[in-house]
């Protein structure tokens, strides 16, 4: 989203793909709180970002019955959540989103794949010449070519498809020289799994279940492809 926008604002035209049907990652599809820094409510944030969180707030003072001492608040947060200074409705984050993608939608700048994977590349020694995405839904393929193509994706999908070089899990104090790095590379030293789900309190009605068997290990299970996977989340592929 943030190279989208900012290649747009330059002048550019963009393609966006998203994985799923809906933009916005851990903000939306996640229905995860942003985990930020403690300054986060100062100047010392992108003026992007600072526009993205203006402007969930404001769709809440515009659009639900808050108190007006609620509603003045300058770091209004109504999920009233101690993970972030913004906890918000996934969907939104999204209208949020979308409002800021859409100047740039209508001007023709920025054109919004939705339900869209990456599934090949193209190289010329370390430069990515073209993607070749697929339709979820359709299975329909199509082949971009851009002069700049920016992976931002959740798993780095474009790293295996291009072959670029990478690492994956800890490296070595002999690899990167830090004093406090481990003896030894450790791939599998990855973050942990996290699902999310939304809950409903409903009086009077009991939704109880079984307890799932307990886990053997508390560390992520690496794909074949040596990746650990995280929590489900949206994948984007922006091309200027």
């Amino acid at each position: 989203m943030a190279a989208a926008l900012t290649a747009a604002r330059l002048g550019h035209r963009v393609l966006l793909t998203e994985e799923t049907d809906w933009l916005g990652g851990q903000l939306t599809a996640q229905a995860v709180p942003s985990d930020e820094h403690p300054w986060i409510e100062t100047p010392h944030v992108s003026s992007g970002y600072r526009e993205l969180r203006n402007r969930i707030r404001d769709y809440y003072r515009r659009n639900y019955p808050l108190l007006p001492e609620v509603a003045a608040q300058e770091v209004l947060n109504p999920g009233l959540g101690n993970v972030s200074k913004l906890c918000v409705e996934p969907r939104v984050a999204l209208a949020a989103l979308e409002e800021m993608l859409m100047p740039y939608v209508s001007a023709g700048r920025i054109t919004v794949l939705l339900d869209t994977v990456p599934v090949g590349a193209e190289t010329d020694g370390d430069r990515v010449t073209s993607v070749t995405l697929r339709g979820t839904r359709t299975g329909e393929l199509t082949t971009v070519t851009a002069p700049l193509i920016a992976d931002a994706t959740e798993l780095g999908d474009l790293l295996e498809l291009t072959g670029t070089e990478h690492v994956i899990g800890a490296e070595s104090q002999d690899e990167t020289g830090e004093p406090y790095a481990a003896p030894v590379a450790d791939p599998t030293d990855q973050q942990a799994i996290t699902w999310c789900f939304p809950l409903e309190y409903r009086p009077g009605r009991s939704t109880s279940s079984t307890s799932p068997p307990p886990t053997t290990t508390g560390r992520p299970t690496p794909t074949p492809s040596g990746r650990a996977r995280s929590c489900p989340g949206r994948r984007s592929t922006s091309t200027p």
